[in-house]
């Protein structure tokens, strides 16, 4: 009979634990996004440089197949880096060497950077092509036409 009585209250004991260890996960997991959306709301900018949307073209080729390039274009620029559109999947991490085109110069920018992110922008049925979105973070700018582009940024940071 104790037996019976002491195994019923065992059961008991674990539905209690158990439904406080429910209850305690659910309301850290609504706090959690609740501090992601206050944090990025009431926080301040992380970069280092202001970005300026412009599409610009963009010629480049991956630093491990320089024999192979193909064409893009820039969403936005700053002097750290920039967001553009290709139709290559490239790895997190990823070198690639980039020739940006720059408007009013006969010279285009020639950069090394680093995929930092990607993520899937758009699927064009009719060629049945995928585009990417990347945030690549220039590791090295190729003078004298690093000068050129750091000429242009500063001069779209100045336009109303």
């Amino acid at each position: 009979m104790f037996t019976l009585v002491g195994l019923f209250f065992l059961l008991l004991l674990s539905m209690m634990l158990y439904m406080l260890y429910r209850n305690e996960f659910t309301a850290s997991k609504n706090n959690r996004h609740h501090a992601k959306i206050e944090e990025y709301w009431t926080g301040r900018d992380k970069r280092k440089h202001s970005r300026f949307k412009k599409t610009l073209d963009v010629v480049y080729s991956v630093a491990n197949k320089p024999h192979l390039s193909s064409n893009g274009h820039t969403i936005d620029i700053s002097e750290g880096g920039m967001k553009l559109v290709l139709d290559e999947k490239l790895p997190k991490g990823a070198i690639v060497d980039f020739k940006v085109s720059i408007p009013r110069s006969s010279q285009d920018a020639e950069v090394e950077g680093e995929v930092v992110w990607c993520e899937e922008a758009s699927y064009d049925e009719a060629s049945g092509k995928r585009q990417f979105c990347y945030g690549i973070r220039f590791l090295a700018v190729k003078e004298p036409s690093g000068k050129h582009l750091s000429d242009y940024i500063r001069s779209i940071s100045v336009q109303p």
